[in-house]
Parts: structure tokens; sequence; C-alpha cells
């Protein structure tokens, strides 16, 4: 049995849920046991999701909990699980993502991602390329199924 952890922005969260909701479908269909770790986007205002880290670090709620969050995330999911899965839709990375990302390279994590690209910025129209980050992704995979076969 393979675990994988699954590292999003948080405006992505129900687009993340769908696709993890589809490898589990996938998995109990073909008969195979995977452990899928997630972010808990739940805990977080829904309103403030689509919001950019800076908009969001003004509430004194959030700002008071995320870092506790990611803590969380970085040593108790990337460090346990075999596989980290980047869900970079429209190739957007965030800072936490970032961090994600290179604490999975830092313990010798295999890293798939949903795009090639490599955003960071002020999404959706402020974007520049990360090259450092680029390096850090092993395999693109972009569908469920892929994935799948990837962790079987």
């Amino acid at each position: 049995m393979k675990s994988v952890v699954f590292c999003s922005s948080q405006r992505f969260a129900d687009e993340l849920l769908e696709f993890m909701n589809k490898l589990h479908d996938l998995a109990q269909k073909r008969g195979v046991r995977i452990t899928v770790l997630h972010p808990q986007f739940e805990r977080t205002d829904e309103k403030y999701r689509k919001l950019h880290e800076k908009e969001r670090l003004e509430s004194p709620s959030y700002k008071a909990e995320v870092a506790g969050w990611v803590y969380d995330h970085l040593f108790r999911k990337v460090k346990v699980a075999d596989v980290c899965f980047v869900f970079n839709k429209d190739g957007y990375v965030g800072a936490n993502v970032v961090g994600e990302l290179f604490a999975a390279a830092v313990l010798g994590k295999v890293v798939y991602a949903l795009d090639k690209k490599t955003l960071m910025g002020h999404y959706p129209n402020d974007l520049y390329h990360e090259p450092c980050v680029e390096k850090l992704i092993h395999e693109i995979v972009q569908t469920p199924e892929e994935l799948l076969d990837r962790l079987v």
C-alpha cells in the first residue's frame, strides 16, 4: 500500500477534492489500497479560500492558525507519505506549497504535479515562472487514473 500527500492552494479546494474522490473510487474499483493524506482546508472559512494569502493574513484568526496548519501538513503528512502530489491548477503554486515541495525534496519523496508550469505570484493575473520549484517535480500526472497507475 502506498500513501500520497496532496499539496495545493486553498483556492483549488473543490477541484482537489473532486480529484481525490476520483482517485479513491478508482482504487476501490481496482481493489487497490492507498492512503490519501490531504490538506485540512475545511478548517478555513470558505470565504478566505479564494483570496490571495496576503489578503487571508489580514484576518487575525487565520493568521493565528495558518502556521500550525502548515506545520501539521509538513511534519505529519509530507514526512510520512511515500509520494507527494502537487495540485497546481493552471500552474499555480503558493508560498506554502513551495515549502511543502522543498520539504518533500529534502526527504527524498517522488513529486508528481498536475501541470508542468510552476507559477507564483498573485493569482490569476500577476504570475511569474519559478524555475527552482519546477526542478523539484519528477513527473507530470494529469488524471487520477495516471496517479493510481504510479502508486501501484
